[in-house]
């Protein structure tokens, strides 16, 4: 079977099959934006599967590109986005966005980072799993995802303001933590 196939089935007659073979060859980029947004991986896994539910109920408005390397790229697009705004949506129900503090000048010092560290995907994975709920999906949604302020602010329900600050905040923390991963990498050595 053939994305295609795969696509055209469930559409038109929600093919189990079809919808088993989607499921194998996507949980795994599914997973991987999701885990951006939670902590742990149970509950990233229950959004998953509410993902592809959610991806097989809406698959009819899904349009098919002709060429197979667009029909792939687009559908990865599509399905992403739904988990974007999965993870988004469950975050906002466990209502762990917290009112902004005020900023002291300490929180708009800046920080270089050395290029040179050996720290690998998963490592930096883990630090961003390492930042409060509301920087991880701002982070997530600015930086990876490519958001504007405007449009997280939209999707949050916070001031754009807010966005950027929350952003701020983020990336220095994640200096912070890179910081003292890269202090015990040399401790290390």
């Amino acid at each position: 079977m053939n994305l295609r196939t795969a696509l055209e089935q469930c559409a038109m007659s929600n093919s189990e099959k079809s919808k088993s073979f989607l499921y194998k060859k996507f949980y795994g980029y599914v997973m991987a934006v999701v885990i951006r947004y939670m902590k742990h991986e149970m509950e990233a896994e229950e959004l998953v599967n509410e993902c592809f539910v959610k991806a097989f109920n809406k698959i009819g408005t899904f349009s098919l590109h002709e060429d197979p390397n667009v029909l792939e790229k687009t559908f990865k697009s599509w399905i992403a986005r739904i988990a974007v705004n999965t993870s988004i949506d469950a975050l906002r129900v466990r209502k762990q966005m917290y009112m902004l503090d005020d900023l002291s000048s300490s929180d708009t010092i800046h920080y270089s980072v050395d290029n040179g560290s050996k720290l690998e995907y998963e490592d930096m994975l883990s630090l961003i799993q390492q930042l409060p709920d509301i920087q991880r999906s701002i982070f997530n949604l600015y930086e990876i995802e490519g958001y504007s302020h405007e449009e997280i602010g939209k999707e949050l329900g916070i001031p754009e303001s807010t966005s950027r600050t929350y952003l701020t905040r983020a990336k220095q923390k994640l200096r912070k933590l890179y910081l003292s991963q890269i202090d015990l990498e040399n401790i290390k050595s």
